[in-house]
């Protein structure tokens, strides 16, 4: 299937994107490589861990990844990261916690 090859979904587990994403929230993302500062991403941590993310900034292929909730700090260095291990953007996220609202990224 040709769109099974482009997008993927994921949950959201957690408070760190907070407001704008919230814990059980479905995401919608395309797998690409492509990406700039300020797109939600799905980044892979190690082969069993995936974390959504903001990027901060990016340059010459390393990125800063940053939390939307200001007010829970990291467990994890989200600095210097490989672009690499990018795994796409989040395009769209669907919130049953805020009445089944769709929302576009």
């Amino acid at each position: 299937n040709l769109y099974s090859n482009m997008f993927d979904v994921a949950k959201v587990a957690g408070s760190s994107m907070s407001p704008l994403l919230l814990d059980g929230d479905i995401l919608l993302f395309r797998k690409r490589k492509q990406f700039a500062a300020g797109d939600i991403v799905v980044y892979q941590v190690t082969s069993e861990l995936l974390v959504v993310k903001r990027v901060d900034e990016v340059k010459n292929g390393v990125i800063n990844l940053i939390s939307d909730n200001r007010w829970l700090e990291s467990s994890l260095n989200l600095s210097g990261l490989s672009g690499d291990r990018v795994v796409g953007v989040v395009l769209a996220s669907f919130s049953k916690r805020r009445n089944f609202k769709f929302q576009l990224h």
